[in-house]
């Protein structure tokens, strides 16, 4: 089984787990940066990421290159938040209300609602990957960059 196809799957793991925990239990912000660091390893060397680079954008340092864009779009992509570059808000909707301790759950609402529209038109998934980047960063003061 490819990283990736493992990524999707732990994804899948933590929302039955959610779902079906016997309360509204979400998951805990650990288990949100262990997917988090699955995905950066699927995406990382796709994307010849150095660590230095993953670690300044944790900080909010987005650089406006090609590589980088595009491992962002990776992440989008396998948190099925969008796909190629066009946001899945039904899905990312609910996965905040499925997935998120209930103490993120305003803020990424919130993130995700000023964010739905704000790369339509742009054609290149990877250019809409970073302006969503940039518009979760400024909307979310929750947000979590893996």
């Amino acid at each position: 089984m490819r990283c990736d196809s493992w990524a999707t799957l732990l994804l899948t793991v933590l929302i039955w787990y959610a779902k079906f925990c016997g309360h509204d239990c979400g998951v805990t912000k650990e288990q949100m940066e262990k997917t988090a660091r699955m995905f950066r390893n699927v995406c990382q060397p796709k994307h010849k990421m150095s660590d230095d680079i993953l670690e300044e954008a944790k900080k909010g340092v987005f650089p406006n290159e090609k590589n980088f864009k595009c491992y962002v779009s990776c992440l989008l992509d396998m948190m099925q938040a969008t796909k190629r570059g066009k946001i899945s808000y039904e899905k990312s909707l609910k996965q905040i209300d499925t997935l998120l301790p209930d103490d993120f759950k305003p803020d990424f609402r919130n993130g995700l609602e000023a964010c739905k529209d704000v790369a339509q038109g742009v054609k290149d998934h990877c250019e809409s990957a970073y302006v969503l980047l940039n518009c979760f960063y400024q909307n979310n003061p929750k947000f979590i960059f893996p």
